[in-house]
């Protein structure tokens, strides 16, 4: 009896029936198949509009050539390729990293590319088993090209820098710049103006006849002042690769002077100070006595209080001159180490502790140093026990004073003093100290503390030496020149030009006019600071007449974070034995949700980030302050489309392995199951005519 053969569709095969030499197919090809059929209707389809002879045929028959997809992926190819190894090109274009690869140009060819792929692979390439690699492959190019244009279209990356302990809720844009403006000193109310039309690479001013004209909004000013609602600002020029340089520009004395300089020289038999320039409003540049037998400081149109303080002669090397205006009491004590002093027809009673020389941390003093006294303060407030706090009196700086208090064994710092009804005055008279005073009406005097305590004053006269001494050695002052310092931006050499833009930013200068009515126009310029308001640099001011100083800012764009971040820990490691190169930055940070309130601490380290609210916080640098204060900076960034992109990165490699490696092994089976079966079906047909034979 002939064997009966299994046919793919009923199962089994009657006898006397033609056997087809057709394998059944194998579940995989039948589910691939049927999945088929929607790309096999949509190519049917694009079959038709193709078959027209309008804009849409033409199109569509433009759009179905192979050739042409190779053509579209050779050039987002080489625009990636250029963008991403050649800097020079951006920069020539004057635009960023992500500028580049979310600009037109790149949006248009992954469109063209997508769109090629798409109708090649449905017209061409029906989906099939033994198709699925070329499908796979495409499938995954148009997953990527999406993957990209959500990536770079979303993409936010920032940096935020955090003292030890310090909580920060912001963090600065690394590319988008911005105008930061405060009214009144540098803990007035500020505004934040966007800058998006400004260039990167390109110089605008009017010294190339292209200058900008950027006007910040009236009521943006008026926000930050009512007394300002007629003052105009104007961005009006961009210096990239710029330095700006300082220029001493000459003045008569009672000149006016936005930054005041001045030059002196002391001399002795033998010695000489080279005349060094003090700088009245910069802390730190304004005094001298690196090097120097005693102190010199530049006073500029000082106070009537400030210039009774430092005429005020006393019998000592260290006193206090007390102010108790509610009591109307003043009086120079010379103070010693933990003697108490009680003041008569007050509250207070101090107690002085010791003399130390105290960093300056504030903005705009950084890198500044003055010799302080501390000082305990009790205050009797008829209730018991009196208040107490510390009081830590400045010699230099005495509007920096600060307290402290201690609230369950800890000590608080209180920036602007916890008691302001009494104020205390440190006068250092261990060693000579000099003050250069220039008054209101052009005068000039020279202040002489001597070491002891002893005052003496005497006017002096631009270019003319007056004769002192330093104990007992003579020496001569003068006044070499006065000067209105102002800075003018210096174009960096092509040669020491970086392309990056994360080193540009950092020498890039803002040009700006601001008037107010009738008052003339006056310009200044802004060096780039990376952290905004919290930057290193202390805001530029202007001071607008009737209305106060303006201070201004040009950083990037703030952000407000997802959290707050705390910095409870930092360090860096080092490999062994070389301790100038680190090999890891850690930073434990505490994170506190702004809505929730909940708080997680996590420790972020090279290679090792954090995840929150799809911001990814990874470790950037690692810092301290001149003082020794240490500091973090964590990038912060968004992965938007990284998932995308990496399936498809994950589809292109499986789609050439299943080409190359799988289809071959799939279609040697299939062609052993055709040999197979028709080595069958010829079996089952000579069966057959040999039966017939009989028959007849």
């Amino acid at each position: 009896m002939p064997r009966m053969l299994e046919n793919p569709t009923t199962g089994i095969t009657p006898p006397n029936t033609p056997v087809k030499a057709v394998p059944p197919l194998w579940p995989a090809e039948r589910v691939v198949l049927r999945l088929g059929r929607i790309p096999a209707a949509a190519g049917r389809f694009l079959d038709r509009l193709a078959s027209h002879n309008g804009p849409v045929g033409w199109l569509t028959r433009f759009f179905s050539s192979i050739t042409l997809g190779l053509v579209w992926l050779f050039l987002t190819t080489a625009y990636i390729a250029v963008g991403s190894g050649l800097p020079g090109v951006r920069s020539y274009f004057d635009v960023s990293t992500m500028g580049f690869f979310n600009s037109p140009p790149m949006v248009i060819l992954m469109i063209l590319l997508a769109t090629t792929l798409i109708v090649v692979t449905l017209r061409r390439i029906p989906l099939t088993l033994y198709k699925l690699g070329v499908w796979t492959v495409h499938a995954g190019i148009i997953t990527l090209l999406v993957g990209l244009f959500f990536y770079f279209g979303l993409k936010k990356e920032g940096m935020v820098r955090i003292f030890l302990h310090q909580t920060v809720h912001h963090y600065y844009d690394n590319s988008e710049r911005a105008l930061y403006m405060v009214a009144g000193d540098t803990h007035g109310k500020s505004a934040m103006l966007p800058l998006p039309s400004l260039p990167l690479f390109r110089e605008r001013s009017t010294k190339n006849h292209h200058p900008l004209d950027i006007t910040v909004p009236a009521e943006m000013i008026h926000q930050l002042s009512p007394g300002l609602a007629s003052v105009r600002v104007r961005v009006i020029g961009y210096y990239p690769y710029t330095r700006l340089e300082a220029l001493a520009v000459p003045r008569q004395p009672g000149q006016p002077a936005r930054k005041p300089a001045l030059e002196f020289n002391l001399s002795a038999t033998g010695m000489a100070s080279g005349g060094q320039w003090l700088l009245a409003k910069t802390p730190r540049l304004r005094v001298a006595d690196s090097g120097l037998p005693c102190g010199i400081e530049y006073l500029y149109h000082p106070s009537a209080r400030r210039l009774r303080d430092i005429s005020t002669s006393f019998k000592g090397n260290n006193a206090i001159i007390v102010n108790i205006p509610t009591d109307h009491f003043r009086r120079v004590l010379v103070i010693h180490p933990h003697e108490k002093i009680v003041l008569p027809g007050t509250p207070y009673t101090l107690i002085p502790q010791r003399e130390i020389k105290m960093p300056m941390l504030s903005k705009g003093y950084q890198g500044a140093s003055s010799q302080a006294y501390i000082i305990d303060v009790y205050r009797a407030d008829g209730q018991g026990k009196p208040f107490y706090f510390q009081r830590v009196a400045l010699f230099r700086y005495p509007t920096r004073t600060v307290d402290f208090i201690f609230h369950h064994g800890h000590r608080k710092l209180i920036p602007d003093k916890i008691d302001q009804a009494i104020h205390i005055r440190y006068e250092d008279a261990r060693r000579y100290q000099f003050w250069i005073v220039e008054h209101k009406s052009g005068r000039l005097t020279v202040v002489q503390r001597a070491a002891g305590g002893a005052v003496s004053q005497y006017p002096i006269a631009i270019g003319h030496p007056v004769a002192t001494a330093v104990a007992g050695i003579p020496f001569k002052i003068s006044v070499q020149e006065l000067a209105n310092v102002v800075y003018r931006p210096e174009t960096i050499p092509v040669a020491q030009r970086e392309p990056q833009l994360e080193q540009t930013m950092g020498h890039c200068v803002l040009q700006l006019a601001v008037s107010e009515g009738r008052w003339t126009d006056t310009r200044i310029y802004l060096p780039f600071q990376q952290f905004g308001l919290h930057g290193d640099l202390a805001p530029t001011p202007v001071d607008v007449p009737g209305a106060g100083p303006v201070r201004f800012v040009f950083s990037t764009l703030q952000w407000k974070l997802p959290a707050a971040l705390t910095l409870l820990a930092c360090k860096e490691l080092f490999y062994p034995g070389g301790n100038s190169f680190p090999r890891d930055f850690i930073s434990k940070v505490r994170f506190t949700n702004l809505k929730t309130g909940k708080s997680k601490i996590a420790v972020i380290h090279l290679n090792h980030p954090e995840t929150l609210d799809g911001q990814h916080f990874f470790q950037a640098r690692f810092g301290r302050q001149a003082d020794g204060t240490p500091f973090t900076v964590l990038g912060v960034g968004n992965t938007n489309g990284l998932y995308p992109m990496i399936a498809g990165v994950i589809m292109i490699i499986f789609g050439i392995g299943y080409a190359f490696y799988i289809k071959p092994v799939l279609l040697n089976m299939k062609k052993r199951d055709l040999a197979r079966f028709a080595a069958l079906h010829q079996a089952a047909e000579t069966s057959t005519a040999g039966n017939n034979a009989k028959v007849s």
